[in-house]
């Protein structure tokens, strides 16, 4: 892909996020210099290149910081964890925390969990939450590569 084609290319907003059936986080990964980015973007944060290939990343990552937020925002009741998440094959991404004693020792293993337009992280090990799930949290990426 060239650069007037990657501008031409659907807008980040618009690219596949999810896969439901890997339950994995969709990104992209530039094919000149390796940089990943969630989500995708039409040309490479690093390098400026064009060729961005899209890709489910690993459900595995380390969680590097987080926070314990009090102040409740609608359809999320206080008190809850946010922090970021360095995915083992992909970037760093910034997201809820479930299940997470702020406590324990970070960074420390964690799983990703999506389901229907909305992800979250877990301690690594953790069975999957039942009936308890937030609200959808807005998410971001980060902007300096990975």
């Amino acid at each position: 892909m060239d650069l007037a084609d990657a501008l031409d290319s659907a807008p980040t907003g618009e690219r596949p996020r999810f896969d439901l059936a890997a339950a994995a986080l969709v990104g992209g990964r530039c094919a000149d210099c390796g940089a990943t980015a969630w989500p995708a973007r039409a040309v490479c944060h690093r390098c400026g290149g064009a060729d961005v290939r899209l890709g489910a990343f690993a459900r595995s990552g380390t969680l590097v910081s987080c926070t314990r937020v009090m102040v409740p925002r609608p359809g999320l009741e206080a008190p809850y964890m946010l922090g970021q998440v360095r995915l083992d094959d992909g970037p760093v991404v910034f997201g809820q925390i479930l299940g997470l004693d702020d406590t324990e020792a970070v960074p420390c293993p964690v799983t990703v969990r999506v389901s229907a337009a909305r992800y979250w992280f877990t301690p690594a090990g953790l069975p999957e939450p039942t009936g308890e799930r937030q609200d959808e949290t807005r998410v971001s990426s980060d902007e300096t590569g990975g």
